[in-house]
């Protein structure tokens, strides 16, 4: 009800709002999300100003609502928007397509790839080898299972056949298919917020993968965890300070 004029701002005093940025839904008479305080339904034209700027700053914005997450395929970079912040993914249009939800943040398993509440897959450990993560769909079926192997890793399908392998580079990785050739490039960069530093990832397809769409998104994730840092760095350290914990899961004890 309006303070003003006592009027009703919403015909059903019950009806909900979905925060566009965190998932979450409220009371559609609330004005902004609770958990992230963004506006739950901004004016259009600050809209497109706020737009405007978070693009010059080089910032991203999310994936238009209604549309499909990863909807031109699994092409994107793991990254984190703040330093102490979840990671995301980015397409290649600089969008955000999904958040990764963690303990603290941290990329240990189990973590969930969602959009706007929605889980798209899990990744939790794989329980019958040491260092190394399944993908979960939403419907809880297997997508694909990632071992660390040496300074890369190894891929199984669904039906837990081993179809790719990822291979250090000098420059990066390669995404190579069992018996075949170098069917995507993988990278991997440090990347400093705010005097932080964490590993940013990102997958460019080169052909086609022997891998489900979310499989291979999922890919990322896993070499994130597998290969790269748990949790970001103070600028001139190299050590996370749960590192021994982090190594000790990796190691299966």
């Amino acid at each position: 009800m309006c303070p003003d004029c006592l009027v009703e701002l919403v015909d059903d005093p019950n009806a909900t709002v979905r925060c566009r940025h965190c998932g979450r839904d409220w009371p559609a008479t609330m004005a902004s999300c609770p958990n992230c305080l963004a506006e739950l339904r901004p004016d259009p034209e600050a809209a497109m100003e706020a737009m405007g700027r978070i693009l010059a700053m080089g910032g991203h914005l999310p994936r238009a609502a209604g549309t499909v997450p990863f909807a031109d395929g699994p092409a994107c970079t793991l990254l984190r928007l703040s330093a102490r912040g979840g990671l995301v993914y980015i397409g290649p249009d600089g969008l955000v397509q999904a958040a990764v939800a963690g303990s603290q943040g941290r990329a240990v398993p189990p973590l969930t790839c969602q959009d706007a509440g929605d889980v798209l897959f899990r990744l939790v450990p794989y329980e019958p080898a040491e260092a190394a993560v399944v993908a979960l769909g939403a419907d809880g079926a297997a997508l694909a299972t990632f071992l660390r192997a040496g300074s890369g890793l190894d891929m199984r399908d669904e039906t837990s056949a081993p179809v790719a392998r990822l291979i250090r580079r000098r420059e990066g990785f390669e995404v190579v298919e069992t018996g075949g050739g170098t069917l995507a490039v993988v990278g991997r960069s440090d990347h400093e917020i705010d005097g932080w530093i964490d590993d940013q990832w990102w997958l460019q397809p080169a052909g086609l993968l022997p891998l489900r769409r979310l499989a291979a998104v999922a890919m990322v994730l896993a070499a994130k965890v597998l290969l790269g840092r748990p949790w970001p760095v103070r600028a001139g350290e190299q050590t996370p300070p749960d590192e021994d914990d982090y190594e000790r899961w990796l190691r299966g004890s």
